[in-house]
């Protein structure tokens, strides 16, 4: 993804895309926790950017202010352990960024396709409207039926796909054998 990016007065370099339900700033990876990672993927899925600190400016606008915050095997083992930690785990990707030289780091994190997801803790949490908000009961026991309505309908096409099979080739069979007959 590419972040549009205005260099201040101050010097510093700021994203103008704002958090939302599909964005997270956090300044460093030690804000980062399952819990985040959990929000995104029981959402719409979408990316925690590191090395970026959310500002408002005097006229009221908010940015986000480039900070800085490299790439590295570190920084990708510690995201990748709060990830596997959530059940079920969550993959996630990276991609280190720049503004002005400075570097940042979005990860990645896809839409779970095994909703709801939860921390190691039992925390549901989902993204909404740039914050994290706790999954109440009701919305669990929609995620789960959705989930469980499209598998039993890939299930039930299967099923249906080879007992259409398995008649086309008894209709097959009989016809042949009225030709013998």
């Amino acid at each position: 993804m590419e972040f549009p990016v205005f260099k201040g007065d101050d010097g510093y370099y700021y994203l103008l895309e704002l958090e939302d339900r599909e964005r997270e700033y956090k300044q460093s990876v030690k804000g980062l926790c399952a819990e985040d990672l959990v929000a995104m993927t029981n959402g719409e899925g979408g990316s925690i950017v590191i090395g970026v600190e959310e500002v408002r400016f005097p006229d009221g606008r908010k940015a986000g202010r480039v900070i800085g915050c490299p790439l590295t095997d570190e920084l990708k083992q510690n995201v990748n352990n709060k990830a596997s930690s959530c059940i079920p785990a969550i993959k996630v990707d990276f991609e280190e960024h720049w503004a002005g030289g400075v570097p940042f780091v979005e990860v990645i994190i896809p839409e779970g396709s095994n909703k709801p997801y939860c921390t190691a803790g039992g925390c549901y949490r989902i993204r909404v409207d740039g914050g994290n908000r706790a999954l109440d009961p009701p919305a669990l026991i929609a995620m789960v039926l959705e989930r469980e309505s499209r598998t039993f309908f890939r299930r039930f096409r299967e099923a249906t796909t080879q007992l259409e099979d398995a008649l086309n080739s008894i209709a097959k069979k009989l016809e042949e054998l009225k030709k013998t007959i």
